[in-house]
């Protein structure tokens, strides 16, 4: 017995020393490369920095005002539930009310959001959804925010390699957030939409 457990142990200590065995150093192309792409990623810091800084302010979560008119219809409630399975625990899910403005980032088509929140036992998770052309969907800085939080260091052994390749992924979604562009026509305006004053 008390073999196979010292057996056990120092399988699983040559498993983790594998594990850490450091990868091979980068070539001279890939060295080149992680500078290059370094170099570049630096000449945009203060644009990346933006990009942080709006993403932050518009993570998602339960907002209030502006109310829309007509809160939530059943079909528009059915919608919602239906998009949050896909997402979210199977659990108690409560719907905030319907706001009647998006941030520019959501597209010129979008009239309303609401933010969906789902509840266990143990925990809670959130949901920003969008109402474009007249269907609910998850909001386009939602679809970002999911993918950084899904952004981990890697252990590959080396430190740089794990560095760049955790950078680049961070750099390449800064590249990709749904930043406004131009002057934006409003979406067509329908029953559910907010009546102006």
């Amino acid at each position: 017995m008390r073999f196979a457990t010292c057996l056990t142990g120092v399988l699983a200590l040559a498993a983790v020393a594998h594990a850490q065995t450091p990868s091979k150093p980068p070539t001279f192309q890939e060295m080149r490369q992680i500078l290059e792409d370094w170099e570049y990623w630096r000449q945009q810091d203060d644009r990346y920095r933006f990009v942080e800084m709006r993403a932050k302010a518009l993570y998602p979560g339960r907002r209030d005002t502006p109310l829309r008119d007509l809160n939530i219809s059943d079909n528009e409630v059915r919608e919602v539930e239906t998009i949050a399975r896909k997402y979210l625990p199977q659990s108690f899910v409560n719907i905030s009310p319907v706001v009647g403005e998006c941030p520019c980032e959501e597209g010129p088509t979008c009239t309303a959001q609401v933010y969906v929140v789902a509840t266990t036992p143990t925990s809670s998770r959130g949901l920003q959804l969008s109402r474009l052309n007249d269907r609910w969907n998850v909001s386009r800085v939602q679809q970002w925010w999911h993918r950084r939080e899904a952004i981990v260091a890697q252990n590959t052994g080396d430190g740089l390699r794990d560095r760049y390749l955790y950078d680049k992924a961070v750099n390449e979604l800064y590249e990709e957030f749904p930043l406004c562009v131009g002057q934006l026509v409003p979406a067509k305006k329908t029953a559910s939409t907010p009546k102006e004053k």
